[in-house]
């Protein structure tokens, strides 16, 4: 990532720090499948998602050394705002969801793993044998996605990091143009 001149910017530090947690999340998410782990896996992709939003914010605000100053000062992006649109993560899968279809999808299926919601319920229930019980509750069970399942949750994470280096290859494309 460096420009004619060898020129480090500090747009480089927060692409490569949300490159780093790419590839942290990416480990963490392949072990959590491994150890048939989904319930937590999908977590994972939630976050590797939250990095695509954040990478992408740096596409969207009107003044890029305000937007990284208050990132750098430690301000949580959400408090960051254009005009008077703070950048919740919402707005911010809203806007990538112009450029990187059915990300707003993904964002509103995700947040119901990340946040406690029935998913997690319906990841206690399992098929009784008993026909008088509608179902039978298990504690402890963290793999409740059939294969089909945790497939498409592969090419969704895969298609997110892809996303990541789409965006970040754009910065270092724009680079190379700096004097």
């Amino acid at each position: 990532m460096k420009a004619g001149n060898s020129s480090v910017q500090k747009k480089d530090f927060y692409i490569l720090s949300i490159i780093n947690r790419t590839i942290s999340l990416n480990k963490a998410f392949i072990l959590l499948v491994e150890n048939k782990n989904s319930l937590s896996a999908v977590s994972i992709l939630r976050m590797q998602l939250d990095n695509l939003l954040r990478l992408n914010a740096i596409n969207i605000v009107d003044n890029i050394d305000d937007f990284l100053k208050h990132f750098y000062d430690g301000k949580p992006i959400n408090t960051f705002k254009i005009k008077k649109q703070r950048f919740t993560d919402k707005f911010l899968a809203t806007e990538l969801d112009k450029k990187v279809p059915q990300t707003l999808d993904l964002y509103n299926y995700l947040c119901d793993y990340i946040h406690f919601s029935d998913k997690h319920f319906d990841a206690t229930k399992t098929f009784s044998k008993n026909e008088k019980a509608l179902f039978r509750i298990v504690i402890g069970e963290s793999d409740i996605f059939n294969k089909g399942q945790i497939t498409t949750f592969y090419e969704n994470i895969i298609y997110i990091s892809n996303s990541i280096e789409m965006i970040g290859q754009e910065w270092i494309n724009s680079k190379e143009n700096l004097n």
